[in-house]
């Protein structure tokens, strides 16, 4: 065997990456927004036992697709944001008021 049981474990470090590379749609956005991206490449990139390639490159996918589903929260969090002060502070200035006098 190229890994350890211990990696991929549901529990394990590296458990959550796997679950997102190979059974995506059973992840919850809890375990989306609590994963480390950078601690999870390290783990990754300089493993304690020797990974095969094909098994880092499965894991790197789903680093790539929780890093994906991170930013896509993101953004609609931002985008609710940005809609809520929209509605709370409308300002309607007639068009000669729209300079402060010198």
């Amino acid at each position: 065997m190229f890994y350890s049981h211990v990696y991929l474990a549901r529990k394990g470090p590296l458990g959550t990456v796997w679950a997102a590379a190979h059974l995506q749609q059973r992840l919850k956005k809890s375990h989306h927004t609590a994963t480390n991206i950078p601690k999870t490449v390290d783990l990754i990139m300089f493993p304690e036992a020797p990974l095969a390639l094909r098994l880092s490159g499965h894991l790197l996918l789903g680093v790539v697709r929780i890093y994906s589903k991170q930013v896509d929260y993101l953004f609609r969090d931002c985008a609710l944001v940005t809609t809520w002060l929209s509605k709370f502070f409308i300002v309607d200035l007639p068009e000669d008021a729209r300079q402060a006098p010198c």
